[in-house]
């Protein structure tokens, strides 16, 4: 576990103090099951369903592409098309 998990909610006013003072900056967490990180830890999955890219760096010859996946039964295969930037 990351010490980060004990810190206070992310965007609050440093002038609005944590309801409890289990949560503070810098805090080092020594045990996996630690009961405050426990409660602050989430898992995120994202499965895009369409990306794209920009890339302006090779000016006035700039690169854009989208990927979309395709489904077919059970298959999935990811299409690209350049576009306009």
């Amino acid at each position: 576990m990351r010490g980060t998990f004990r810190n206070p909610p992310p965007g609050e006013p440093r002038s609005k103090y944590p309801e409890t003072s289990e949560l503070k900056i810098g805090q080092k967490v020594e045990d996996l099951k630690d009961p405050v990180a426990r409660r602050n830890f989430r898992v995120v999955v994202i499965k895009p369903e369409e990306v794209e890219m920009l890339d302006l760096s090779k000016a006035p010859d700039a690169v854009r592409k989208r990927w979309t996946v395709v489904r077919d039964g059970d298959t999935e295969k990811w299409e690209e098309v350049e576009l306009w930037p």
